[in-house]
């Protein structure tokens, strides 16, 4: 096994920055030594943001878009070596997981928009990149990849467990008494409607510390409304993003905002039960069909710092009599789990270890996680010149 430092790069669907996590993987141990973030600048956000859905132009954006990725991804990757004093030559790849801006497993394709060979001759260290596609070969969802991770540092041989993502999707990993994977599928919106009606209304990035959802109530008939999406309704694996839950899925909220008809407070509540429902209402069918009794629910993610949200999935656990975490009270840091997790499957594609999501995407065989793209003096070409 190629042991040693790799340093993982990740971009939500909110597209507010670049987590970067290293590692040291030795004997099957991992040690966190560094994370750190960037944010995006203004033009790349929106640039990225305007990629997400239909627009004219979009091959020239692509490429600006791709570019500027790889720019961003290695000022932190260099940023990372030269404040933790890691030589280049001590890291054995990167992994890179682009900024999804499609994603339609039912068409057979998704797509994370990256330049690894830009980002490889920018930092002079090999990259791993497009994790998702080989999945989605083999009929898979291509989402979400993080169960694989959340079971190998999550697992307890005492009880059930749910770890749930918060990003701009939430995204849930059900493990048994043991660790071993029972499901892992996306819930629905997280982060991503709130955060748009922030932007798109009171411009700002995010609802920080609630502030605005807590001033609001919950509209009732528009929350029946919302649930009744039938994506809600599919049974997993199943997997989404910006494509079901964008502009579109609260317009007529929007323009009733405009016109005053509307609190914009009352819709982040709203927004902010319907994150929270939709999870708990998978957790009761998980719990039933599968016999879990009790258990523990795992929050990380940035709606996990989110004090309206994370009360009322304390609530709602409280009936359900599961204790209620931060994946911080495991000691791993809530907003860096999914860098982490993909310095982690750099490790794997680099040592040619294949991955069974059978229970997670619905794919048909094991596959290897994404494809590398060689520095010059990276550790590929150095091994091969021995």
């Amino acid at each position: 096994m190629i042991d040693g430092i790799y340093i993982g790069l990740m971009s939500g669907t909110s597209i507010d920055s670049i987590d970067a996590c290293a590692i040291n993987i030795q004997n099957n141990s991992i040690d966190i030594i560094a994370t750190d973030t960037i944010n995006w600048n203004e033009q790349t956000k929106d640039l990225l943001h305007s990629l997400c859905s239909p627009s004219s132009n979009e091959i020239e954006k692509l490429g600006i878009a791709k570019n500027a990725i790889a720019k961003h991804s290695a000022k932190l990757v260099n940023k990372i070596l030269k404040d933790n004093n890691i030589k280049k030559e001590d890291v054995i790849a990167i992994g890179s997981h682009g900024q999804t801006i499609r994603h339609n497993p039912k068409n057979k394709f998704t797509i994370q928009l990256d330049n690894a060979p830009l980002l490889a001759a920018l930092t002079d260290i090999d990259v791993v990149f497009d994790f998702r596609s080989a999945d989605v070969a083999f009929d898979g969802e291509g989402a979400p990849l993080t169960p694989l991770f959340h079971s190998l540092i999550f697992k307890s041989n005492e009880e059930a467990r749910y770890i749930l993502n918060l990003g701009g999707i939430s995204n849930i990993t059900v493990l048994d008494k043991g660790g071993d994977i029972i499901l892992g599928f996306d819930c629905g919106p997280a982060n991503t409607l709130i955060d748009l009606v922030c932007r798109t209304i009171l411009n700002v990035n995010y609802d920080e510390d609630a502030k605005f959802s807590m001033q609001g109530k919950i509209i009732n008939s528009l929350l029946a409304k919302f649930m009744a999406h039938p994506y809600f309704k599919q049974n997993p694996p199943k997997s989404t993003g910006r494509e079901t839950f964008n502009i579109d899925f609260i317009k007529d909220e929007i323009l009733a905002i405009k016109r005053k008809a509307l609190n914009v407070n009352d819709l982040l509540r709203t927004l902010s039960e319907l994150t929270v429902l939709c999870v708990i209402n998978d957790i009761k069918k998980i719990a039933h069909k599968h016999n879990l009794d009790k258990g523990s629910l795992i929050l990380c993610g940035g709606g996990a710092n989110n004090p309206l949200i994370f009360n009322k999935f304390k609530e709602h656990c409280e009936q359900l009599n599961i204790n209620i975490y931060k994946s911080n009270d495991f000691n791993v840091d809530a907003s860096y789990l999914e860098s982490e997790a993909f310095a982690y499957y750099a490790y794997l594609c680099v040592n040619g270890i294949a991955n069974d999501l059978h229970n997670i995407t619905n794919s048909k065989s094991k596959c290897i996680l994404g494809c590398i793209s060689p520095a010059t003096n990276g550790f590929y070409a150095r091994s091969h010149l021995k």
